[in-house]
């Protein structure tokens, strides 16, 4: 593959023919969310970035693509590319993006599981003004499967879809748009997230609690049960539950 190369400080490994736009978005990718390419920074043009990286340069075009698209990066009148604050510019799918590598960090963690409270238990409540009589029911029924279940792969698998269910029920695209970059992001480290989850997984009792608020439309019985879960995992990282 041949010598590793610089971009400015930042040292970057030739990439394999078979994955060129992936390799070097995910160098790319990394060297910003880290910071070792702070925000503002002038990366090299395309042939030079193409030799450094020792890639075709249509390889490359499609990893800035890709960067640009994420608003990781973004193109001046000028021609340069310069590095965007992903704080400030990124949107929920550089979240998955970050769980890859730093999941099992305070900061990235407790995010998640906060934005994933307060989803949680908005979408609750929605799910009990807003769920049709066939969903309720079938949020029912789901959580009645889950009786007798051991596993705890399968059960934290049910578990996810019970609160997929949940949020459909609620109608919010947002909010299951949000789900589904949660539940990337926290799958990217299961080793981490799935014995975390697991207290909250086995707690059929809550689950039926909030199934049945939800097909009685007591919004704030579903909102309270709903608490009641997904409170459990930020609790467990000593992070204060409001």
């Amino acid at each position: 593959m041949g010598a590793r190369r610089k971009v400015g400080a930042v040292t970057f490994s030739p990439i394999a023919r078979s994955g060129v736009s992936d390799g070097v978005y995910r160098q790319l990718r990394d060297a910003i969310l880290t910071g070792t390419l702070a925000a503002g920074t002038a990366l090299p043009g395309e042939r030079a970035l193409a030799e450094q990286f020792g890639v075709a340069r249509h390889g490359l075009r499609e990893a800035m693509r890709r960067l640009q698209q994420a608003r990781l990066v973004e193109v001046s009148h000028g021609g340069a590319t310069r590095v965007l604050d992903w704080r400030t510019h990124a949107g929920l799918e550089v979240l998955g993006d970050l769980a890859a590598s730093e999941l099992a960090s305070g900061e990235i963690l407790r995010s998640a599981l906060e934005m994933r409270l307060a989803i949680g238990v908005d979408a609750a409540r929605l799910a009990a003004v807003r769920a049709s009589a066939v969903a309720a029911a079938e949020i029912e029924d789901f959580v009645t499967g889950s009786t007798g279940v051991s596993d705890p792969i399968v059960l934290a698998e049910r578990y996810e879809q019970f609160w997929r269910l949940i949020v459909l029920a609620g109608e919010n695209v947002a909010y299951q748009l949000a789900y589904n970059s949660l539940v990337t992001a926290m799958n990217q480290n299961v080793a981490v997230t799935r014995p975390l989850s697991a207290p909250e997984a086995a707690d059929l009792a809550t689950q039926r609690v909030l199934a049945s608020a939800i097909a009685a439309s007591d919004a704030d019985g579903a909102a309270t049960a709903a608490r009641r879960l997904t409170s459990v995992m930020l609790r467990s990282l000593g992070s204060p539950v409001g």
